[in-house]
């Protein structure tokens, strides 16, 4: 794939239905499918787990992940779909936040949104490993949903915010194509994004060198603020080389201010809220492979 780099800044022209950020919402909408990632436990559970609870619209203690799918009223094929982790720290789930705010958004755009419910803390587990094994395995469900959700299996996109942007980076190096031996359906088909979007990407403490990028990766979309201590912006850059080193593709958002929080949509006022005025063009246009 043929190395190259787009800096998006925030002179963006509005699209249609884009403005001034909504109102935060006081609770998520609700999906139309609740699917289970894994048929019994997951893979690795430590027992005993916490009991899952909601605080906040925020969702603690998972141990049951799960594949929330909003559909667009009207039915049709071939759509995208957009697989969005949210963030917390791999201790909690900002679904209301990070989900709930851009359902409507997205879905009146014709692109099936699925929230993905996937592991955090809730008790002696590895977090981040369960967690890359569940987004994994939603790319996977949704392949194999794909007619059936009106879903095009090649123009999957794979966001994530902070921790959620952590899972999707260990997937860039672990993903593969499947086990056409199988016996689950879903673990025959390819658990590749067809684009991936990092929005402010947290480092958990480590450095780019312990975050392996696997071949042929799929295009990037990275959102990123010049001011965020937690997601620092050379952290986002030195991905970056790795991804070019692999052949991958670059597609910048960087805004100057909003630290952590700056593209909360819905609750941010400042530039980072225009990152869907960037990020749906890819999504509606890009000839992903």
């Amino acid at each position: 794939m043929k190395t190259s780099i787009a800096v998006f800044v925030i002179c963006l022209g509005a699209l249609p239905g884009i403005g001034a950020p909504a109102p935060a919402l006081k609770d998520w909408p609700d999906p139309g499918l609740v699917v289970r990632l894994w048929p019994g436990a997951a893979p690795g559970l430590v027992a005993p787990a916490k009991a899952e609870e909601i605080v906040n619209q925020r969702i603690r203690n998972v141990s049951v992940p799960e594949l929330w799918v909003y559909l667009p009223k009207e039915k049709k094929q071939d759509r995208a779909a957009l697989v969005i982790c949210p963030g917390g720290a791999y201790v909690h789930l900002g679904m209301g936040l990070h989900v709930g705010n851009v359902v409507k958004l997205f879905n009146d755009r014709d692109i099936v949104v699925c929230g993905l419910k996937y592991r955090t803390q809730y008790g002696t587990n590895d977090p981040a490993k369960d967690a890359v094994a569940d987004g994994a395995r939603a790319i996977r469900l949704l392949r194999l949903h794909a007619r059936e959700w009106g879903v095009d299996p090649a123009r999957i996109v794979l966001q994530g915010y902070s921790a959620g942007a952590n899972l999707c980076l260990n997937l860039l190096g672990r993903f593969d194509g499947g086990d056409p031996a199988a016996g689950d359906p879903a673990e025959r088909l390819s658990s590749r994004p067809d684009l991936v979007a990092l929005m402010c990407l947290w480092p958990q403490g480590k450095s780019a060198a312990s975050y392996p990028v696997a071949p042929n990766p799929p295009p990037v979309f990275i959102a990123a603020a010049e001011d965020d201590p937690v997601a620092p912006l050379t952290f986002s850059r030195q991905i970056v080389q790795k991804l070019q080193g692999q052949g991958g593709r670059i597609e910048w958002f960087i805004v100057p201010t909003g630290g952590h929080s700056a593209f909360h949509y819905g609750a941010s006022r400042g530039p980072g809220a225009k990152w869907p005025e960037a990020l749906l063009p890819l999504i509606s246009e890009w000839r992903f492979r």
